[in-house]
């Protein structure tokens, strides 16, 4: 069974080697004087104006160190701390600007013990809110 076709099926000549697919490119390149770019092991390792390889991971920020916050507290545990009451510490130093976080939900204060001690230094040496 034979198939027909609409276009002529062309057979190739002994003497005539099939083209590379991007020879006629690579040729054209090469005359111009420019190479071909083609991505290697080491490719895109450092553009013109890219500070450096892409890091994966990314390490901490740079930038003054922060001060640790220390373990959080109750109010009960900060006027401990201090040497006072609890009553004392709601109605006298948070008012003085003792650093606090107080949750919306409950209403509930939570104090961070070395953020605390900083701001008793601080008072203790003639800072702001004296």
């Amino acid at each position: 069974m034979a198939i027909k076709t609409s276009t002529p099926i062309r057979k190739a000549s002994p003497t005539s080697s099939p083209k590379a697919p991007g020879a006629k490119a690579a040729k054209s390149l090469q005359v111009r004087g420019v190479s071909r770019l083609t991505p290697g092991p080491c490719w895109p390792m450092h553009w013109p104006g890219q500070p450096g390889p892409i890091l994966r991971e990314p390490g901490p920020i740079p930038g003054p160190p922060r001060p640790a916050l220390g373990p959080p507290l109750a109010i009960h545990a900060v006027a401990e701390l201090i040497g006072c009451s609890p009553w004392t510490v709601r109605q006298t130093l948070i008012p003085r600007g003792l650093p606090h976080f107080r949750f919306k939900a409950s209403g509930r204060l939570i104090f961070y013990r070395d953020q605390v001690i900083r701001w008793i230094e601080s008072q203790q040496q003639g800072g702001p809110n004296k």
